[in-house]
């Protein structure tokens, strides 16, 4: 019997090109694939960035609620918390005020009483990396609010 290899033998067609076709097609689900899952991944991490500069905003705030500069040193501290993802962000704010124990804002921070909550509210549009591959939105608002109860006396 004779062996068919580096040539086609009667009755098969030859499959030059079959391997190239084939890796085009998982190539493309698999980068789709990794991309989504590093996307996902940066998501959620420029999530927890703003999620913990927000806490830690708050509890800034509450302990400095004497202050006269205590919006302006909140908002400064939380911004310097942010900075290592403020290249993944657009149209970033930084609020500070007093809330309710719903979060609305009802009123300056600055004027918290003992037991009131002060709030700090963050939000951003994250920027993707791979929008056109990965079929999804350009931006994605994220907002995040920590409120905490004034030490102020």
């Amino acid at each position: 019997m004779k062996a068919c290899r580096g040539q086609t033998c009667r009755g098969q067609r030859p499959r030059q090109g079959a391997a190239l076709v084939e890796f085009a097609f998982v190539a493309v689900i698999f980068f789709m694939l990794f991309f989504g899952i590093v996307e996902y991944c940066r998501f959620i991490f420029v999530r927890q960035v703003l999620v913990n500069a927000a806490r830690e905003g708050a509890r800034y705030a509450v302990v400095n609620t004497t202050d006269t500069t205590m919006i302006a040193d909140t908002t400064s501290y939380v911004g310097t918390l942010v900075a290592g993802v403020t290249g993944s962000m657009k149209n970033y704010t930084c609020q500070v005020y007093l809330a309710d124990n719903t979060g609305t804002s009802i009123g300056a921070a600055t004027s918290a009483g003992f037991g009131q909550y002060v709030a700090v509210q963050v939000d951003c549009d994250y920027d993707t990396i791979l929008p056109s591959l990965l079929r999804m939105n350009k931006t994605f608002h994220i907002s995040t609010k920590a409120m905490m109860y004034s030490e102020a006396n």
